[in-house]
């Protein structure tokens, strides 16, 4: 918007004649009479500044030794370990302020001859839980009484106190200090009691000063380290307030961030010259009645329009003039509206945010499906034995990269508690044959031997969530065989009945490098690996057990760890199952060479997906059809019959839930298909949407030739429903439709013809062009309610018989 700047000429002009004035009177003569003595209390000023902010420092510090002393008297009372330990608990749990951790460090032996270090040291999480920590405690890492927070209070005299330096701690990475100070039993030194200190809240305080007050601080421990700054540059002619406090010997130097001590003489000054000189009053008149007319007034209207407005109103006020204010006043409705819009879009974002992981997984698994399902492909080609090796270590490491993303995946929803079981029926060798599989080659490769004990009848059913059982199961047998380099690997299972309740057992033994003592607690807690080397040696997310160990929880069960350095590690898992009654479908022996003729459409938007799953479709004998979309899929489905649709779910122009639905809806046969689901979006949310649109059967991407070779082996009966087992049984099935269709049309119900020119139709090849053309005409016919010569009855059933 085109606009004068008539305001700004106005301010100029007042301010002009002010100016003018003011310097050619008395501004030089002001200014040397009063600018030393204004300088002095403004450096006064920012002294006592200096001297608040330390002094609140110092308090903030010091009224943690309260505490401290409250650890002493504990220590220093006649309480058995149980009590100390019992009082300091209570003691961290009602505590507030800058102390997160602390407690007593009893002098080497003097609780148990037998062991020296038994400290009582608790840490206070951010949300609030107390834990004891015993690191500490362990001989091998030099004993806590040679740590310098120890020896500089050591035998000092009860009531004194040391503070240590400033530190990054390692966890939080938040800065700290430590105070210490030592107690005595009977006057004798017993050890000593240490209060640790969080820096955060004070460094946000210093910081909340330094910016209320316009001042750059800069704050240092007594061994001249910066603990922190804020806005603290030193340009010529800075005042620099200086202060040492504390028995700590901090020191805070403290400047005027936004002006020169100088220019704060100057502005003072002037205010003086204001108020002196009644020379100028006229001209201060006048200058306030100018902008009191022309910039207050408007500007107070604005305030109170805008404080009296909804939080996304605009100010609606009545100003003529068309200068800066009013062009303030739109440019701020319409930076109101567009704020309004923007956090519109806000909420929409804050939404598509729960959505991201499921996001990732997406878009990481359909580029895998088309690296692994190539990899696969080419496995079954013509490959020399290199080759073949390359193709397998192609295979082995994208399959290896979809198990970390597994892993994270399902760490993110346990950290949301939305990890859940889908518990179904399967038997228990299914799982064991599978671990023979994978892990006997491995193995064999490694010069390991692998060996599988199972008492559990050989019959037995579970019902359970088997993929979490195969996970648990796997990702166990992956920690045996990554740190094991000779020996061998032992799974045993046995099955435990407690009451009525029935558990399964899986110990998983092996003779790797083993796992200290100390470490044991750390490789069920996530990121977390028996040393800090591991991960780098050996591989891995750190994820692996912490997730079988929340699986296991989640499944009524537990695990449990023995371990000795150099001998190796027992995992034993114990989970909650129920007995079960098979469940296998019963299939024919030739079940593999009855594919041949079958017609599948993949409805896939990805080219590179839809070539794989071709690939691994045509070679089980499938004719094989694609649609690009749902739309796409109905438009075949409407020609055309089909055996088998294998369903992507984010597709363009229509998506898979929206398709699957729509086929079931159908009039046709199509309506029955066996719908395979394939998706990259492997969150139970988008499985269970697809399944209540009715997709039989969820196979995640990258799609694994074995996974879809057992859906279709499960699916048998559903995958063959409109195949005639044999040449009679089609001419059977033929006949006994076509008296259907005799007896409809004598009778004229021409609902029941259509219905059985329906069942007719998936006999008829869709080559066939003549056949199609003349059962096209036939149903048209019959939508019309009229009667087909008999000569185009006669010609149908050649052709179905051709």
């Amino acid at each position: 918007m085109k606009h004068t700047s008539s305001l700004r000429r106005k301010s100029k002009i007042a301010l002009a004649i002010y100016m003018i004035l003011f310097i050619t009177v008395i501004g030089t003569v002001v200014f040397h009479v009063v600018e030393h003595p204004i300088r002095k209390q403004l450096q006064q000023n920012l002294d006592v500044r200096t001297q608040l902010l330390a002094s609140q420092i110092e308090d903030k510090l010091n009224n943690s030794l309260t505490t401290l002393n409250s650890i002493v008297s504990v220590g220093a009372a006649n309480l058995t370990p149980q009590q100390q330990a019992d009082t300091l608990y209570s003691l961290f749990i009602n505590l507030e302020g800058v102390v997160v951790s602390g407690g007593l460090w009893p002098k080497p032996y003097s609780v148990d001859e037998d062991i020296p270090y038994q400290s009582l040291f608790y840490n206070r999480a951010r949300d609030g839980l107390i834990e004891q920590i015993y690191s500490w405690d362990n001989a091998e890492n030099g004993g806590y009484d040679n740590q310098d927070w120890y020896r500089s209070v050591m035998n000092q005299a009860s009531g004194v106190f040391t503070w240590s330096p400033v530190y990054i701690d390692p966890f939080t990475h938040v800065q700290m200090i430590t105070a210490s100070s030592a107690y005595y039993v009977d006057g004798d030194f017993a050890g000593v009691a240490t209060v640790d200190l969080s820096l955060e809240g004070l460094i946000d305080y210093v910081r909340e000063h330094a910016e209320n007050y316009d001042l750059g601080v800069i704050l240092k421990d007594g061994f001249g380290a910066t603990i922190t700054h804020y806005d603290f540059n030193i340009v010529d002619d800075i005042y620099i307030s200086h202060r040492e406090f504390g028995d700590f010997n901090w020191e805070v130097d403290v400047v005027n961030s936004k002006h020169l001590v100088s220019d704060q003489v100057m502005q003072l000054v002037s205010q003086v010259e204001i108020g002196l000189i009644p020379i100028l009053l006229c001209c201060i008149l006048l200058v306030y009645y100018m902008l009191n007319q022309y910039l207050i007034k408007p500007i107070v209207s604005i305030a109170e329009n805008v404080r009296d407005s909804e939080a996304t109103g605009t100010i609606d006020i009545d100003y003529g003039s068309n200068d800066e204010i009013r062009f303030l006043i739109d440019s701020f409705n319409q930076k109101t509206a567009f704020l309004d819009e923007e956090r519109k879009k806000a909420e929409v974002s804050t939404e598509a945010k729960s959505a991201f992981l499921a996001t990732l997984s997406h878009e990481i698994r359909t580029p895998m499906n088309g690296v692994l399902g190539t990899a696969q492909i080419l496995l079954k080609s013509d490959l020399n034995a290199e080759q073949r090796k390359m193709m397998r270590t192609l295979y082995e490491s994208g399959d290896h990269m979809m198990t970390l993303l597994n892993e994270i995946l399902d760490f993110s929803k346990i950290e949301q508690g939305k990890l859940e079981l889908d518990k179904g029926v399967f038997p228990l060798e299914n799982i064991i044959g599978s671990v023979n599989s994978v892990y006997h080659t491995l193995c064999t490769e490694k010069g390991l031997e692998f060996k599988v004990h199972s008492e559990v009848p050989i019959d037995r059913w579970y019902m359970a969530d088997k993929a979490r059982v195969r996970q648990i199961l796997f990702n166990l047998l992956n920690n045996a065989v990554k740190f094991t380099s000779r020996g061998l690997i032992e799974v045993h299972f046995k099955e435990l009945h407690v009451g009525e309740n029935h558990f399964l057992s899986i110990r998983v033994r092996d003779t790797g490098v083993g796992i200290a003592k100390d470490a044991q607690d750390k490789v069920f807690t996530p990121f977390e690996q028996a040393e800090s080397t591991t991960t780098r040696r050996f591989g891995g997310t750190g994820l692996g057990l912490a997730i079988v160990k929340q699986i296991v929880e989640l499944m009524d069960g537990s695990i449990t760890l023995n371990s000795e350095l150099g001998i190796g590690s027992s995992f034993e898992v114990v989970i909650k199952v129920e007995l079960a009654t098979a469940t296998t479908p019963q299939l024919s022996n030739d079940y593999t060479n009855n594919l041949s003729g079958l017609r599948a459409l993949i409805v896939e938007d990805n080219r590179t997906n839809a070539i794989i799953l071709e690939a691994l479709l045509k070679g089980k004998g499938f004719e094989v059809f694609i649609a690009e979309n749902g739309e796409r899929a109905l438009e075949r489905l409407s020609t055309d019959t089909y055996d088998l649709i294998l369903m992507d779910n984010h597709m363009p122009i229509m998506d898979g839930v929206e398709a699957t639905r729509h086929i079931r809806q159908l009039g046709s046969r199509n309506a029955e298909v066996l719908i395979l689901g394939c998706t990259a979006d492997v969150f139970e949310e988008t499985k269970q949407r697809m399944i209540s649109a009715g997709v039989d059967h969820i196979i995640a991407k990258p799609v694994k030739d074995k996974e879809l070779e057992d859906a279709l082996y499960f699916y048998v009966d559903k995958l063959r429903q409109y195949q005639p087992t044999s040449i009679d049984d089609f001419e059977d099935e033929l006949e006994a439709l076509v008296i259907d269709l005799s007896i409809s049309l004598d009778n004229e119900e021409f609902e029941q013809a259509l219905q059985a020119v329906e069942g007719i139709e998936p006999m008829l090849e869709a080559e066939n062009i003549q056949g199609q053309k003349l059962l096209k005409s036939i149903q048209t016919q019959l939508k019309e309610s009229k009667v087909p010569s008999k000569d185009e009855l006669d010609n149908l059933v050649v052709q179905l018989l051709t």
